[in-house]
Parts: structure tokens; C-alpha cells; sequence
């Protein structure tokens, strides 16, 4: 019996050591690939974008085998069609992975490293949340549809709807994350997470940032991260706002500074961006009910045509106000407060100092009522 044990050890042993060190290997099955003959493998190369490195057909039980070459834990995207899936990998990895392209929360599974553990785990996460949000998405299309009079009412209450369901997503994310800092899937994680705008996690996404770039000092894709939340710390709540002077459509300078001794909401907009439009009538409400309680709104536009932008203050009936540089994400002012979309919005107290972002709907309402 003794000699048995000792043979399997022996050869699990010879094949370990005869698994191929120099790349790593994805072997895969799709359900329902539909006209979708091939699948690509993208990796990230050394400036973190993702470049093609391997391509192949499905056989005809739809399963595929895609190599290619990664030192480094590093990230990989799998392309099928219209879906993506990403992954992590190193040389040496045998990394298993399953999915159904009529999975409409684009779930999938991928097996053999404790990387891959990892993401699955999330993934879990990620699914959940997908189903819920592509609901609400469905249900609140179709009241559009057969409301159209009541349109800005249906989206401000989808938009309240999906604040709730963001809450508890964002609380697993930054709990997966914390319970996994030493992986890069606590990364891919947190990249989500930033891209939510919940300046709730904003400071606890840079701290994090910080840890990542010392636990992957080499990937190009953290140290991007790193970069961008080191950006977002000069803008993050408790800092001081940056200075703004930029001029008004009438030719006027107007500087951030004037304000100083009240609170004053930054907004950041643009004539061409809907969501920007339909959130003016909140702004414009918020703006009659607290002008004579210390409360002013200074709105900076992202527009390159000057017309446009008139026509678009006059439309929405924004009477405080209004600078702008012309220049679109070019704009300086954008990038000093580290702007990636809008709307986007900084509400600063009498001393200079940012004390909430991206407040909309009711919670702008409700910050105004207790802080003022």
C-alpha cells in the first residue's frame, strides 16, 4: 500500500514538472455560441492597454484552447461576439474556464489558479448586481414608453431605485477587496468601484490604491490606478476646493473664490450631455429653495460651441452663475478636478472646503436641509 502512495506522489510530482513554465494555457467551453466561430485572447501589454496575443476556432463541441506568455500575474480578456470576460494570469497557469453566451447577467466560470478562485467569487458578486440593475433598467423603459409626459419624474425615481441598489454592491465590492488585498482581482474590484462615482469610497479606494501599487509594483494597469487616484486626492471630500476662473458667456471673469463665505455647488455640465439636462431641473429646484439660506450653485460647462451653451442656460433656466473654457475634456479646470463624466458635481462649504460630490436627486435635497 505504502509503495502505491509513494508512486502516486512520484507522478504528480513528474507531472508538475513537466507543466509548461513558459506560458499559460486557457482551456475552454462555450454554451450557445450561436454564428460566433472564434474567440480572442487579448493580455495587457506593458502600458496596461489590452493587445491581441492568441485567437482560435470553437471545435464542434464549442470548446477552444488559447496560450500565450505573462511573468507576471497579469490580466487577460477572453472576446466572443459582442461579450468579454477577463481573467488573470501567469506562466504555468492551466486555467479552466465555462460560459453561455445566452446568459443575459454574462456570468461565467473560470477555474485553476486561486486567482481564478478569486474572480469566480466575485463574479458571483458582480451577476447579482447585473440582474437587478438590467431589471430595473427593463421595467423603468417601458414606463417611459407608455409615460412620456411624466419622463423626468420616471428617471429621477429609476435614478433613487438604483442609488438603493448600488448601496449594498458597493459594500460587497469594498469587503471582497478587504478580504483580498493581496490579489489582483481585489484590483479589478476596486477599478469597478471607481467607475460608480460613490464618493463614499472615494478615500477608501486611494488608501487602497496606495497598498496595490506596493503589492504590484510592476503592473502597468495598478500603477494607472495609482495614478488616477492621486488625481482624485486633490479633489477627494476634506480637501480644499482648487481655484476655478474661467469666463462667463457674456465675457465676464468669474473665479471660485468670489463665493468664499458661502456654500457653493460646482457643477459640472455640458449642453450636449442628457443626463447633465435632466438633472438641471433638480439643480434649478434645489437652487430656488436654498439661495437665501448661504447657498449658491456655479456652474462650469464642458461645451466647445459657445451658442449652444447660451441656448442651453436660457432652455433650462439657469440663472446663477456660468464659466467656461471651450474646450470640452481639454479644459484645464476638468482635469485640475480630475473630471472623467458628467454631470459631476462639488459642494463647498464658506471656507473653500469640499464636504460632499455628486450629490443628486433627493440626496442633494437632503444634505441642503441638514447642513443649512
Amino acid at each position: 500500500m505504502r509503495r502505491i502512495f509513494l508512486a502516486v506522489i512520484f507522478l504528480a510530482t513528474v507531472l508538475a514538472a513537466c507543466k509548461n513554465k513558459t506560458e499559460f494555457t486557457i482551456n475552454g467551453e462555450v454554451k450557445n455560441v450561436g454564428n460566433n466561430k472564434k474567440i480572442y485572447l487579448l493580455l495587457a501589454d506593458s502600458l496596461g492597454q489590452m493587445v491581441p496575443k492568441d485567437s482560435t476556432f470553437f471545435n464542434e463541441k464549442q470548446q477552444f484552447v488559447l496560450k500565450s506568455k505573462s511573468e507576471e500575474p497579469e490580466f487577460f480578456q477572453l472576446i466572443i461576439g459582442q461579450r468579454s470576460y477577463f481573467g488573470i494570469a501567469q506562466n504555468g497557469d492551466d486555467i479552466e474556464f465555462k460560459a453561455d453566451l445566452t446568459d443575459q447577467a454574462n456570468t461565467y466560470q473560470i477555474k485553476g489558479t486561486p486567482e481564478a478562485d478569486k474572480l469566480t467569487a466575485y463574479n458571483k458578486i458582480t451577476s447579482d448586481y447585473s440582474l437587478k440593475t438590467g431589471k430595473l433598467a427593463e421595467e423603468y423603459s417601458g414606463k417611459i414608453t407608455k409615460n412620456q409626459d411624466k419622463k423626468e419624474e420616471i428617471i429621477a425615481e429609476f435614478n433613487a431605485k438604483s442609488q438603493e441598489i448600488n448601496k449594498p454592491f458597493l459594500a460587497q465590492s469594498y469587503q471582497f477587496i478587504q478580504d483580498n488585498k493581496n490579489s489582483l482581482t481585489a484590483f479589478f474590484a476596486a477599478n469597478i468601484m471607481a467607475g460608480m462615482n460613490a464618493p463614499e469610497y472615494e478615500n477608501k479606494l486611494i488608501a487602497y490604491s496606495k497598498e496595490a501599487k506596493n503589492n504590484f509594483p510592476k503592473n502597468k494597469a495598478v500603477d494607472a490606478f495609482y495614478q488616477q487616484m492621486a488625481a482624485a486626492e486633490k479633489v477627494a471630500i476634506g480637501q480644499q476646493a482648487p481655484e476655478i476662473t474661467a469666463v462667463s458667456p457674456e465675457g465676464k471673469t468669474i473665479s471660485l473664490s468670489s463665493f468664499k463665505g458661502k456654500y457653493v455647488l460646482v457643477d459640472f455640465w455640458a449642453s450636449w450631455c442628457a443626463p447633465c439636462r435632466q438633472e438641471n431641473p433638480n439643480v434649478v429646484k434645489q437652487y430656488q429653495q436654498f439661495k437665501d439660506k448661504n447657498f449658491t450653485v456655479f456652474g462650469f460647462s464642458l461645451d466647445t460651441d459657445i451658442d449652444a451653451w447660451k441656448k442651453a442656460i436660457k432652455t433650462d433656466g439657469l440663472v446663477w452663475d456660468q464659466v467656461s473654457e471651450l474646450k470640452q475634456w481639454d479644459s484645464p479646470t476638468a482635469r485640475l478636478y480630475n473630471i472623467n463624466a458628467i454631470p459631476a458635481s462639488f459642494l463647498v462649504d464658506p471656507s473653500g472646503k469640499i464636504i460632499a460630490k455628486n450629490l443628486r436627486g433627493n440626496e442633494l435635497n437632503a444634505f441642503l436641509t441638514k447642513n443649512l
